[in-house]
């Protein structure tokens, strides 16, 4: 009687560990793929702080040349870029990261030409935006560089206030990085949507609640891909209905930097193709 009431309290205490460790084990499971997850993205932030420095350093002494802050932007983020198909992502030779540096400056910048990097949505893989100088760039080249038949603006230009500020490069990098951890990458898209839309969802299990006959992930999308521009893309990739979905984060880091070169009146290749609203 006795050995029995042991099997059965030995089959009962079984029984509660393995329901404990259904509950225990995906909720650790998540939390390690959550802190990879939040490991690299910090990581990829910090490259876009780099990226923006490498780019507006490149600027001033390059004319304000928006191809080449472009280009030194890739540079600095080499290490945080996905792989391309059937293409190594490795960076860890100098090789290796000179390959995977060509392979994205063909894809990107192939016949001169800034090319979206998800192509089926428009999306880039990142943008580099002049935020100073802005607007009246032609007005500024006829008034301050008539000595030098407006084609450019002396760095040392120091005779008013206006072209003071206009030899100030003030750059915008947003890098639109693609989360890679299985899992982790969904929800923390979903967390990225939640800061700008949460105020009719409560609570830690947000995506559990039920709005407007969905689910709460599904009405963030929704909302996101209401407002358009880069949201919508964002959201059209994470909802492809093809087998690859892509659940991409903007990170963003502005830089400031006093002009060493003449910013030059170049539409090809200058800061105007790179201004906002330009």
């Amino acid at each position: 009687m006795h050995s029995k009431d042991r099997r059965g309290t030995a089959g009962g205490q079984s029984g509660q560990a393995a329901v404990e460790t259904a509950i225990v084990v995906p909720m650790m499971v998540f939390m390690v793929l959550g802190i990879i997850q939040l490991g690299m993205v910090h990581n990829a932030r910090l490259m876009t702080e780099y990226g923006a420095y490498r780019a507006v350093r490149a600027g001033i002494v390059n004319h304000g040349d928006c191809t080449l802050m472009e280009k030194a932007a890739l540079a600095a983020l080499l290490p945080t870029l996905p792989p391309l198909p059937g293409k190594n992502a490795r960076v860890d030779t100098v090789e290796a990261a000179v390959d995977v540096h060509r392979e994205f400056t063909r894809k990107l910048f192939a016949a001169n030409q800034r090319l979206p990097f998800y192509q089926d949505v428009g999306l880039p893989l990142f943008r580099v935006e002049v935020l100073n100088p802005s607007g009246g760039l032609d007005e500024l080249f006829s008034t301050y560089g008539s000595h030098m038949q407006g084609r450019e603006i002396d760095y040392d230009d120091v005779r008013d206030e206006r072209v003071i500020e206009a030899n100030l490069l003030s750059i915008r990098l947003t890098y639109f990085y693609e989360l890679r951890i299985p899992f982790a990458n969904m929800q923390l898209h979903a967390f990225y949507l939640g800061r700008e839309y949460l105020d009719q969802l409560k609570g830690m299990q947000f995506e559990l609640q039920r709005v407007g006959g969905g689910n709460a992930i599904q009405y963030l999308q929704e909302r996101a891909r209401a407002k358009g521009g880069d949201f919508g893309r964002i959201v059209s990739l994470a909802r492809n209905s093809g087998s690859q979905r892509h659940y991409v984060m903007p990170l963003v880091a502005t830089w400031t930097m006093r002009m060493q070169s003449n910013l030059f009146n170049n539409d090809e290749h200058g800061p105007g193709r790179c201004v906002v609203g330009g």
